[in-house]
């Protein structure tokens, strides 16, 4: 202990003089290394000090106990028991969150930071970012949203109709009995009623309005020379003036479907080309066939009324196979009846006859049923339709009415 006390004495003394260290052995050099990284301060100087005395000389010595100083706070700072380490020491997290907390929380006596205000600015770039919708979703600009195909769908009924119109008026004169001009006259009135189509497109919406209007206008023209026949007799100047006026009215109509027809490149009236006559005296053979089925309807409806009486002016649609593929009230024709009902032929028109039209809808319904299974010989034209009209008589004159078979 005495002899490393006087080597520490002699360091001092050495360090005081300002003398220089000397090269020491590398072996030397790399044990103080190990040594002094692993030990305190005070430790590796009393080691160095003993080692330097057993293995190398005073020089050597010297070298070991000097330190620059940023070796120095390399070594306090590896040291776990020193200051520096603990003063190092990274900060616990439990530490830090109660540390910013503390921070986070306003003085007392000072008001809370207010809260920063909502800008009413949108960003820039926002509107910039968003890509366009697609070409083919977008509506084209000047195109309807519903296709002028959807457009022409809805108008082939009201172009079926005018054209009919125009055909069954085209084939009257001034022989054409007024009743059958007021019953065209009543179904032109139903179908303006009825003839509300909107279109989409501006030209096909026109023309629609145009096509309605034209029932309404060749119904007056119709009930015009109705009335000119009615008041004039024989008197076939007069009767003739309002038949111009007709004709006038139809070329307006013709003008306005071939406008429809061109907007919408095609005709969806399709006349039909065979015609097939039925004669008379055909019809009544087949009528007499199944007139007890008739009559046994006719006798349900007397049960109820004992005074039912009238007749039913039937209405028949034939196609060339000989099968009714209609049968309606010829009076009182419904608005969904096929065109060549709805507006039959002129020549198509039922007999007159003195019986009171029959107003038992039970018996009427039951009547038309037997008509709809009956069956008529082949026409030579399997394609062609003939149409029917038949006033079956009750209670006044039984089955001897006359049939009218017209085109």
């Amino acid at each position: 202990m005495r002899s490393a006390l006087l080597v520490l004495v002699g360091v001092h003394a050495l360090l005081g003089c300002g003398g220089a260290p000397s090269r020491r052995e590398p072996a030397v050099a790399a044990r103080a290394a190990l040594v002094t990284e692993a030990a305190p301060e005070r430790q590796r100087l009393e080691t160095s000090a003993v080692e330097a005395r057993d293995d190398a000389p005073w020089a050597d010595l010297e070298r070991v106990a000097l330190r620059s100083p940023e070796e120095k706070e390399r070594v306090a700072l590896r040291s776990p028991g020193s200051q520096r380490a603990r003063e190092g020491a990274p900060e616990p997290a439990k530490a830090r969150a109660l540390a910013s907390r503390a921070e986070s929380k306003p003085e007392a006596g000072s008001s809370p930071k207010p809260s920063p205000k909502p800008s009413n600015e949108r960003a820039p770039d926002k509107d910039k970012e968003r890509s366009p919708a697609p070409k083919a979703d977008r509506p084209e600009k000047g195109r309807p949203a519903r296709s002028i195909e959807a457009d022409c769908k809805a108008l082939g009924p009201e172009v079926q109709k005018a054209s009919r119109m125009i055909e069954v008026l085209r084939e009257s004169d001034l022989s054409t009995p007024p009743e059958v001009l007021l019953r065209i006259a009543d179904r032109l009135d139903l179908w303006a009623g009825t003839a509300a189509v909107r279109a989409a497109d501006p030209e096909l919406a026109r023309e629609a309005r145009n096509i309605q209007e034209s029932f309404a206008r060749t119904s007056t023209a119709v009930r015009k020379l109705r009335a000119a026949l009615i008041l004039n007799g024989r008197n076939l100047k007069k009767a003739g003036a309002a038949r111009a006026g007709l004709e006038r009215e139809l070329d307006k109509d013709a003008k306005v479907v071939r406008s429809i027809v061109g907007r919408c490149k095609s005709n969806p009236y399709e006349p039909i080309k065979g015609k097939s006559h039925i004669p008379p005296h055909v019809v009544r053979r087949v009528v007499q066939e199944n007139f007890g089925a008739m009559r046994a309807c006719y006798e349900k409806g007397l049960r109820q009324n004992p005074k039912l009486e009238g007749r039913i002016p039937v209405h028949l649609a034939v196609d060339g196979q000989g099968k009714v593929t209609y049968a309606g009230d010829a009076d009182r024709p419904p608005a969904d009846a096929p065109l060549l009902i709805a507006l039959p032929s002129p020549g198509a028109a039922a007999p007159s006859s003195p019986a009171p039209p029959l107003r038992d809808e039970k018996v009427i319904g039951c009547v038309l049923e037997v008509f709809r299974g009956l069956r008529f010989p082949s026409a030579a034209d399997r394609k062609s339709v003939a149409t029917v009209v038949y006033p079956v008589v009750f209670g006044v004159d039984d089955n001897r009415s006359s049939a009218t078979s017209a085109r």
